[in-house]
C-alpha cells in the first residue's frame, strides 16, 4: 500500500530506531489493530508496536516534528471511540508487563500494558488490590483503565483511579517526561516547561476566584463523572504536579503517554456474601438506595424487569424470576469484611437501614458459591444478553449515565419512557445504584439514514433528560471519546467547558495527540465513521468487538487476535457484497490465510471469555471446511481408512530422524534439519531435540486378565506413534506402556479396543475442517468403545486431554462412561495406590483442553498429591496446536515465550496431559515434559 509522502518519510525515520516489523503498513493488520470496542472506526495509516519508552519518545518526538497526529492505545476495549485514529496509532501492550510491589503491597507501580486482572493475581499474597474494578478487567489494561477513569461495580466514586493514584510517568507532546514520584524530575520538569507549571496555577487560582464554577465543580464530582478532563484537580489539589497527575486520569489519552503509573491499593476482603432484594416498583428500589449509601454495603446494581426476564432462562436463575410483577425492580446488594463477625454486623446494619422500605420476597445474603456466583452472572451477564439476542448487522450500544442519588428514581422512569417512545424495545436499564450511575443496554442498526437518524434523536433527548432535567453526568466511567464530544460544553456550560479547552492547549500546543476526542468542535462527530457489521456468519455475527477475548488467544500479538480475525472476516464479507475494491479484497483474502486461519490454534480458549459465548476457532475450522479442496479431502479419506499403516510409517519415520540425530547431536542435526526446511519453503516440518523416536506397536488386546476392576485403555494415535524422547531417562519407557504399568500396579484388568491401530478420535481431520472424515473416525471409535466396555459397563481411559475433549464433543452415545487423564487418575488410580516418595517439587502446564472441561485445578490437586511444591504455568494455549507447532513453529514459539520464566531455578520436570504440547514445552522450557502418568507411577513406587 502507498503511504502519503510525509507517513512514508515517518516510517522511514522511525524505522532507523524501531524494528520495521513493529511498523505496520498491512492494510490487513491495520485494520485489524486498528479496531476497539467502540461503535466507531477510523483506519490507521500507521501502527506502531513500541517495546519501550524510549521507542515511544521517538514515536512522539517524530510525529510532532512532522505534525502528524498520533493516537496511544493499550487494550482497545474502550466503548467511546477514543482508542482509533486514520493516522497513527501508537500500541503499547506487549513488552509493557512490568511492575514493581511498593511498601508491602500498599502502592504497586504498573506499566500500561497489564491486564488489570492481573494486577490484583500481583496483589494477592498482600491481601490488597487496586481500586477500578471495570467488568472488563480481565481483558482491559492498566493504560486505558487510568486514561479512562473507569470504575466498576464496587468502587465506586472513591476508589477508582482518581482517588487511588499516587504517581505517575507520562511522556508530554515533545518527548519530556515527567515522573511526579521524582523530585530531580520535577525539578527538570520546572525549568524545562515553567509555562505549563504556571498555566497550571493560573488555571487553578481563577476557578477558586470564581466560586460558582468552584462550586459546580464539586456539586458534579460528588457522582461519578467522565465528560470532558478532571477539572475537579483544580478543586481538590494546589499543587501543580497534583493537578497534572490527576487531570492525566480520564484525559483518554489526549494530554500525554503514560509510561507507567503507580496506585494505592486497596484491601481486597477475604469474606464476601450477596443478596437479590425485590422490590414492588423501581421507584421503591431508588427510594432504599440513599439508606443503603449510609449503610456498609460494597456494592448495589440496580437491574430492572426487563434486566431480570433477559436472564430468567437460565439454569441457575430461581424460579421466582418468571413470575415477578412487571413492575418490579431488583437490587443487588454486596457485603464484604475480612472477618465472619463483621459479616453479620453489616447485615444487621443493613436491614435495618432499609427496614421502611419493604421487599415484596424475603431475602437472604448468601456465600454459597452457586448462588453467588449466579447473582453476579446475571448483573455482569446483561451486555451479553442483549448482545447476543439482537438481529444480525445491529451493534449492541451501552450508555452510561450518572444521576443525583436522590433523584434515581424520577431518571429512570424518564428514561424508559424515552426508550418506549423510541421503540427501543430490547433495551435494558441496569447500573451502580450507589453511584446513581445507570447504564443502558440496547441494539442499535446503523444501516440506513432513518436508524441513524433515530439513534441521533436519542442522543439528542438523553442529552436534555440527563442535563436539562437532573443536571446529572452524560458520561459517568466509559469516557467522553467521540461520542459525547459533541454534547460536553452542553452539560458543563460555557466557563468550565473553556478551562477544558485551555487544557488541551497547555499539553497538547499542536494539536496532535489524539485528536477528536474528548475536544470536538464538529456537532454531528457521534453521527460519523460508524462501524459497519455485516454478517459474516452465523456462528460470529453475534460479536461486539469488545476484545474480552483477547488475553485468552495464544496468536494474539502474533498475528490476529479472535476480535480481530471477526473484523477481517466482515471486511471481506462486507468487499464480496459490494462488488468493489478488487485489490484490496484479493489483498485481504490472501493476507487472511495466514494471519487469520493458518496462525489460528482454534482451541476455543475465546468461547469462554467472550460475552456471547462465540467460539472463533470453531469458525476457522468451518473456514477451513469450505475451502478444503476435493484432493484435501480425497487425502483425509485415504488416511482415515489407512490409520493403521499411516501410523506405522510416523513410527518408521520417526525412527529414521531419531537414528540420526543420535549420530548428529542437536547442533548439527537442527542445523540441517533448519537448512532443509528453508529450501523446502517451510513445507518440511521444523525439527527440535525433543522430536521423539517412533514407540512400539501394541500386539495385544488385553493386559493383566481377571481382575475384579476392568478399565478400557484408548491410548491416541499420536501416543501410538510418537514414543520417547531425548529428555527421558533411559531406562524410562514409552506412554503406552508406561500406563500399562500403572493400571496393573493399581489392580485393573486393562482391555483394548478392537482394531486399534485404525482407531482416531478425529481431531487430526476435524481441526484441519475436515468434517466428515473427522465425524467418521469418531463414530468408528465410538462404537469400538461401546463394545470394548461391554455397553458401557467399563470406564473408558484416554491418555490426552486434547483426545478426550473431541471425542466428548462428538460421542452421543451416554452410555459410555469415559474419562480425561486427570480425572481418571484421581478418582481411580490415586485411591489404589500410596504415595512413598513425593518429589521436591514439579511444574505442571494445563493444555487449553483441559481449561475447557474445567480440571484445571483438578490438575494442580492431583500433582499436590505427588509434590511438596506445584507450580501451577500461567498460559493460554501452547500454540503447538496438533501438528502447527512443526508447521507453524512460530505460533508455539510465540504461545511459550514466557514458560521459561516461570519456572522455579529448582525444578527439573514439567507434566502435562498432551504428548504434541510436551514436545513444544521442553524446547521452550529447558526442562523435559511428559505424561503426568510418569509422576504419579514414580512416586507411587
Amino acid at each position: 500500500m502507498m503511504l502519503p509522502e510525509n507517513y512514508q518519510l515517518l516510517k522511514d525515520e522511525l524505522s532507523k530506531k524501531i524494528d520495521s516489523k513493529r511498523i505496520v503498513t498491512n492494510p490487513l493488520q491495520l485494520l485489524a489493530y486498528g479496531t476497539d470496542a467502540s461503535f466507531y472506526r477510523l483506519i490507521p495509516k500507521l501502527v506502531v508496536q513500541v517495546h519501550t519508552e524510549e521507542e515511544a519518545v521517538e514515536v512522539i518526538r517524530l510525529t510532532g516534528k512532522m505534525n502528524i497526529p498520533v493516537t496511544y492505545r493499550a487494550a482497545g476495549t474502550s466503548l467511546s471511540g477514543q482508542a482509533i485514529s486514520d493516522s497513527v496509532l501508537m500500541v503499547a501492550t506487549h513488552k509493557w508487563k512490568k511492575y514493581t510491589i511498593l511498601e508491602d503491597g500498599l502502592k504497586i507501580r504498573l506499566q500500561p500494558g497489564i491486564v488489570g486482572a492481573r494486577a490484583n493475581i500481583f496483589l494477592a499474597p498482600f491481601g490488597r488490590k487496586i481500586g477500578p474494578d471495570p467488568a472488563s478487567i480481565n481483558a482491559a489494561m492498566i493504560g486505558g483503565i487510568a486514561a479512562n477513569n473507569a470504575s466498576g461495580m464496587c468502587c465506586g466514586t472513591a476508589q477508582n483511579s482518581y482517588q487511588t493514584i499516587a504517581d505517575i510517568r507520562i511522556v508530554l507532546y515533545d518527548g519530556t517526561i515527567l515522573d511526579t514520584s521524582d523530585d530531580k524530575s520535577k525539578k527538570e520538569f520546572i525549568e524545562k516547561h515553567p509555562e505549563i507549571i504556571k498555566d497550571i496555577e493560573s488555571l487553578r487560582d481563577g476557578i477558586e476566584a470564581d466560586r460558582v464554577l468552584y462550586d459546580r465543580i464539586k456539586r458534579k464530582f460528588k457522582i461519578k463523572n467522565t465528560t470532558g478532563y478532571s477539572i475537579n484537580a483544580f478543586v481538590d489539589f494546589s499543587d501543580p504536579f497534583e493537578i497534572i497527575k490527576h487531570l492525566m486520569i480520564g484525559s483518554e489519552g489526549t494530554l500525554a503517554f503514560i509510561s507507567n503509573i503507580t496506585y494505592n491499593t486497596v484491601v481486597d476482603e477475604k469474606y464476601k456474601a450477596c443478596a437479590l432484594l425485590i422490590f414492588e416498583t423501581i421507584e421503591k428500589a431508588c427510594e432504599a438506595v440513599p439508606l443503603l449509601k449510609e449503610s456498609p454495603v460494597s456494592a448495589v446494581e440496580l437491574l430492572d424487569r426487563d434486566s431480570i426476564r433477559s436472564v430468567e432462562d437460565d439454569p441457575d436463575a430461581p424460579e421466582y424470576f418468571k413470575t415477578l410483577p412487571e413492575t418490579a425492580c431488583v437490587l443487588l446488594v454486596e457485603i464484604q469484611a475480612n472477618d465472619k463477625e463483621t459479616m453479620s454486623t453489616k447485615e444487621t446494619a443493613i436491614r435495618k437501614a432499609i427496614e421502611t422500605t419493604p421487599t415484596i420476597l424475603p431475602y437472604k445474603f448468601t456465600s454459597d458459591p452457586k448462588e453467588y456466583n449466579f447473582n453476579w452472572k446475571a448483573r455482569k451477564g446483561l451486555l451479553s444478553s442483549v448482545g447476543g439476542l439482537r438481529k444480525t448487522g445491529t451493534t449492541c450500544l451501552i450508555e452510561d449515565v450518572a444521576f443525583p442519588v436522590s433523584r434515581l428514581a424520577e431518571a429512570c422512569v424518564a428514561l424508559k419512557d424515552l426508550f418506549k417512545r423510541l421503540e427501543y424495545h430490547d433495551a435494558v436499564l441496569f447500573g451502580h445504584a450507589l453511584e446513581g450511575n445507570l447504564h443502558l443496554n440496547f441494539s442499535q442498526d446503523f444501516s440506513s439514514p432513518q436508524e441513524v437518524e433515530r439513534y441521533a434523536k436519542l442522543m439528542d433527548e438523553l442529552a436534555d433528560i440527563v442535563v436539562n432535567r437532573f443536571d446529572g453526568s452524560l458520561k459517568a466511567e466509559h469516557g467522553t471519546g467521540r461520542n459525547m464530544a459533541p454534547f460536553v460544553e452542553k452539560e458543563w456550560g460555557e466557563a468550565a467547558y473553556s478551562i477544558m479547552l485551555r487544557i488541551k492547549d497547555i499539553f497538547d500546543p499542536l494539536k496532535l495527540i489524539n485528536p477528536g476526542v474528548i475536544i470536538n468542535e464538529n456537532p454531528k462527530i457521534h453521527l460519523e465513521n460508524l462501524k459497519p457489521l455485516p454478517a459474516a456468519h452465523e456462528l460470529v455475527d453475534k460479536c461486539m468487538e469488545c476484545g474480552f477475548c483477547e488475553p485468552n488467544c495464544v496468536s494474539e500479538g502474533l498475528t490476529l487476535s479472535p476480535r480481530q480475525r471477526i473484523v477481517i472476516a466482515r471486511e471481506i464479507a462486507r468487499l464480496k457484497a459490494l462488488g468493489e475494491s478488487t485489490e484490496r479484497l484479493v489483498q485481504m483474502l490472501h493476507d487472511a490465510k495466514y494471519f487469520s486461519d493458518e496462525t489460528c490454534a482454534t482451541d476455543g480458549l475465546c468461547g469462554l471469555v467472550c460475552p456471547v459465548k462465540i467460539d472463533t476457532g470453531k469458525y476457522i475450522k468451518e473456514v477451513r471446511h469450505m475451502e478444503s479442496s476435493d484432493r484435501a479431502k480425497k487425502t483425509a479419506a485415504y488416511i482415515g481408512d489407512h490409520m493403521k499403516d499411516v501410523t506405522s510409517v510416523g513410527r518408521v519415520g520417526l525412527n529414521f530422524v531419531d537414528f540420526f540425530h543420535s549420530i548428529l547431536g542437536d547442533t548439527l542435526m537442527g542445523g540441517i534439519a533448519g537448512g532443509m526446511r528453508t529450501i523446502s519453503g517451510n513445507r518440511i516440518p521444523k525439527w527440535n531435540k525433543d522430536m521423539p523416536k517412533g514407540s512400539h506397536k501394541i500386539k495385544h488386546s488385553v493386559v493383566n486378565e481377571s481382575q475384579e476392576n476392568k478399565v478400557v485403555y484408548f491410548p491416541s494415535c499420536i501416543n501410538r506413534t510418537m514414543g520417547k524422547s531425548k529428555g527421558y531417562e533411559k531406562d524410562e519407557v514409552e506412554l503406552t506402556r508406561k500406563t500399562e504399568e500403572l493400571l496393573t500396579r493399581a489392580g485393573f484388568t486393562i482391555i483394548y479396543p478392537e482394531n486399534l491401530d485404525k482407531l482416531c478420535c478425529g481431531m487430526a481431520f476435524s481441526s484441519k475442517g475436515l468434517k466428515d472424515e473427522g465425524s467418521k473416525k469418531s463414530k468408528e471409535l465410538e462404537a469400538a468403545l461401546f463394545e470394548a466396555s461391554d455397553g458401557g459397563k467399563y470406564p473408558v481411559l484416554f491418555d490426552m486431554s486434547p483426545c478426550f475433549y473431541t471425542f466428548h464433543d462428538a460421542c452421543a452415545n451416554e452410555a459410555l462412561k469415559i474419562y480425561d487423564p486427570i480425572e481418571f487418575m484421581l478418582d481411580f488410580v490415586m485411591p489404589k495406590l500410596q504415595v512413598k516418595n513425593p518429589k521436591k517439587i514439579v511444574t505442571v502446564f494445563p493444555v487449553c483442553s483441559v481449561k475447557k472441561i474445567g480440571m484445571e485445578q483438578n490438575l494442580y490437586k492431583l500433582a499436590q498429591m505427588c509434590s511438596e511444591e506445584v507450580k501451577l504455568v500461567e498460559s493460554n494455549c501452547c500454540g503447538f496446536a496438533g501438528d502447527r507447532g512443526f508447521t507453524y513453529p512460530e505460533l508455539n514459539k510465540h504461545g511459550l515465550r514466557h514458560l521459561q520464566e516461570q519456572i522455579p531455578a529448582n525444578c527439573k520436570e514439567g507434566y502435562s496431559t498432551s504428548r504434541t504440547c510436551e514436545i513444544g514445552m521442553s524446547e521452550y522450557s529447558n526442562i523435559n515434559f511428559k505424561s503426568i502418568f510418569y509422576l504419579i507411577d514414580e512416586v507411587t513406587r
